[in-house]
Formats: structure tokens, C-alpha cells, sequence
């Protein structure tokens, strides 16, 4: 059985240390486009740093939510189905779209062995067919 919040929680300053590192990352990508457009106006730079500006709050969110709750209690969840507790499978990440932001969260989510039926808590269940 998969390890709930191994490696997948964030601590304060480890959700610190990675976005710095994360952006850094984005400055050099943002850097090297500009060493090969010495010429660009501000408005092509601003161009080009919009492309990345939905990035920078992607990863401002999820490390922000990596930091609480990832859905896994000490108890599984019953299956809205059959009531019969559910396996926790890990945390995979689900894509999440905002107005400004697009990132992928780790959640914890659980299975029914009986059913089929997959949660991401707090979510709704899925069919055997979605999860």
C-alpha cells in the first residue's frame, strides 16, 4: 500500500525552496528566449512573459495546497455505492484550471475494491470507467 503524504506534503520551507527553484528555472528559460531576441520591444517581452505567468501561479497554488489537507485521513472512505471502506491508491495529481492558473494537485484517492468506484476526497465519487 502506497505511503499517505510520503513525499507529496510540503513543509513551509520546503514549499519555499521549490519554488525559488522553480523559478528560477523560469528566469533562465525566460532569459535564454530573451539573449536570442536582444531586440525585443517591452511589449514582446511582456508577451513572452505572459506565456509563463499562468505557470508562476500554477506553481504558487500547488505548492500553497501541497502544504494542507491532500484528502487522506487516518480512516478510509466508505463507497457511495456499496458502503464497504475504500483502498487508498496513492496521490496521483489532478489537473485543476483556474482563471489565471493551471496546475496539477497531488490528492489522495481511494478505490472500492468491490465496486470499482474511485474518490478524490473531498470530491464526488467516479465511475469505474473515470478513475
Amino acid at each position: 500500500m502506497p505511503e499517505r503524504d510520503s513525499g507529496v506534503r510540503q513543509t513551509p520551507s520546503g514549499a519555499r525552496e521549490e519554488l525559488l527553484r522553480r523559478t528560477e528555472d523560469l528566469w533562465d528559460e525566460f532569459n535564454a528566449w530573451y539573449q536570442g531576441h536582444p531586440e525585443a520591444t517591452l511589449d514582446e517581452m511582456e508577451a513572452e512573459l505572459g506565456k509563463q505567468r499562468r505557470a508562476i501561479l500554477g506553481n504558487f497554488l500547488e505548492l500553497s495546497l501541497r502544504q494542507g489537507d491532500l484528502g487522506a485521513g487516518p480512516e478510509a472512505p466508505s463507497c457511495s455505492r456499496c458502503g464497504k471502506p475504500m483502498i487508498f491508491k496513492g496521490y496521483p495529481k489532478k489537473e485543476v484550471h483556474g482563471l489565471e492558473a493551471d496546475t496539477k494537485i497531488p490528492r489522495a484517492y481511494y478505490v472500492c475494491p468491490t465496486c470499482g468506484i474511485g474518490l478524490f476526497p473531498p470530491g464526488p465519487s467516479s465511475t469505474p470507467e473515470e478513475g
